[in-house]
């Protein structure tokens, strides 16, 4: 399924997921630079946020491209590594602007109190 066929408010992840030492060591790998996990106990405050848009991007198409405008991280609380956390992220907007497609995502990740550790919103052009 396309992204942009979407409706606002249609969730697009809705699930428990385990963020793990060995995913944050390819993550750390993917942006070239040496993981921390031996440091500290703590995930990289960008960690949680990639690993859901991986998720997202894998389940839903995007055209080829499609830019990624902006990603701004709005409330972020420490996230232990070898976490399970739940992940929600829905379409936030979905417009059409001079021929080109905006696609505002938001992401809210909780503990399993319901805690919100973490929200952040991303912004794609889709021509």
């Amino acid at each position: 399924m396309k992204l942009s066929e979407l409706d606002i408010n249609m969730p697009l992840i809705d699930t428990n997921i385990m963020l793990s030492r060995d995913i944050l060591a390819q993550y750390m790998g993917s942006i070239n630079s040496s993981s921390n996990s031996d440091i500290t106990i703590y995930n990289p405050i960008f960690f949680p946020t990639a690993i859901i848009f991986g998720e997202i991007f894998n389940k839903y198409s995007l055209p080829d491209g499609t830019i990624h405008l902006s990603q701004k991280i709005s409330f972020s609380k420490p996230i232990k590594q070898n976490s399970i956390v739940h992940a929600f992220a829905k379409i936030n907007k979905n417009t059409i602007k001079a021929g080109k497609r905006l696609i505002s995502i938001k992401i809210e990740i909780t503990n399993n109190k319901k805690t919100i550790l973490h929200e952040s919103m991303c912004n794609l052009l889709i021509s």
